[in-house]
């Protein structure tokens, strides 16, 4: 793969030596800060690390497969040996490919990956969890995460809702969301990322994270910056970063839903997911209504007291858990 690389010479120039540099015993906190410059100089080198991460932990996977098996099968005759031996030859060929890094070889610690540990909140509730390594996930109403430890990453799949991460500093183990086809990179930062709509947004509060997708058409990642926010589809198209209000983007982890001239139609968005009871519009027009305020997550009484006194919206339910809005006929 042909990547950037950092200006020194002792330093790897390339992902495999990269990964391998990492995954030594030797490796250094100064190893670690050059890793993350290398990371930043290119959003090819970030592209390139995660494929190569992604190999790495498909052959770890494979080799305690073939660990098992080997263990619950009686010993080989002699025989049989080169036949075992051509077996393992594609394994073998995936190893190589983690251990070459300048002009030497590194030995790389067996694989080993945590059980997976499931968070889950219903709707209208929120929950914090402390994770082992000092991180906090704050979880939003109706989110789903899966939780991992490996050797090389932490690693927590969104896998529906809404999820704020305070991540404890690790320079051997970065801190990995996945969504949709997206990975999140941080190290030690404060970020939000939400499945909604078919895509997957990303705000980042402080610190800095890398956001790739697998298989999108810009085929990059994309670095943000604080006070920064993008979206990706299901396709895995990255959108361009845009500033975002710190006050607005972080008030649900405290309960509370804040709007800055926000269309109706999204207001309701984001209030339909505290609730059983749902809000719909009698007409697509009434969505364009901007609306500024604060309101209590899930509290469905005041908002509608709010649009029926600002903007004479009245409100009656139509069935089917739903509450319809529409213009007052005064």
């Amino acid at each position: 793969m042909n990547t950037a690389t950092p200006s020194s010479q002792e330093f790897p120039d390339s992902a495999e030596g990269w990964l391998a540099r990492l995954l030594s015993p030797d490796c250094s906190a100064t190893d670690h800060a050059a890793f993350e410059d290398w990371l930043a100089m290119s959003s090819r080198n970030a592209l390139d690390y995660a494929e190569v991460e992604r190999i790495h932990q498909l052959a770890g996977a494979l080799g305690m497969d073939s660990a098992r098996r080997g263990a619950e099968s009686p010993p080989a005759r002699m025989e049989t040996s080169r036949r075992k031996r051509t077996w393992y030859r594609p394994l073998a060929w995936a190893a190589a490919l983690m251990l070459a890094v300048s002009g030497g070889l590194w030995l790389l610690a067996d694989f080993r990956t945590t059980p997976s540990t499931s968070y889950v909140t219903e709707v209208g509730k929120q929950r914090r969890v402390e994770l082992p390594d000092g991180s906090m996930l704050v979880l939003d109403t109706n989110t789903l995460v899966q939780v991992t430890y490996e050797r090389s990453q932490r690693r927590v799949a969104l896998l529906r809702g809404r999820v704020q991460a305070s991540v404890a500093h690790d320079g051997n183990r970065p801190f990995v969301v996945t969504s949709g086809p997206g990975r999140i990179r941080a190290v030690g930062t404060l970020f939000q990322v939400a499945r909604q709509d078919g895509g997957t947004v990303v705000a980042l509060l402080e610190g800095r994270v890398i956001v790739s997708t697998e298989d999108g058409k810009s085929g990059h990642a994309i670095e943000l910056y604080p006070l920064q926010q993008l979206a990706y589809g299901g396709d895995g198209e990255l959108g361009s970063p845009r500033s975002i209000d710190r006050s607005v983007t972080e008030s649900w982890t405290q309960g509370r839903l804040i709007f800055k001239e926000e269309r109706l139609a999204d207001l309701i968005a984001q209030f339909n997911r505290y609730s059983h009871e749902q809000l719909i519009l009698s007409g697509s027009g009434l969505g364009e209504i901007r609306v500024s305020g604060v309101f209590h997550a899930g509290d469905q009484a005041s908002l509608l007291a709010a649009l029926r006194q600002g903007w004479g919206l009245q409100a009656r339910p139509v069935g089917g858990n739903r509450i319809e809005l529409s213009e007052s006929k005064q």
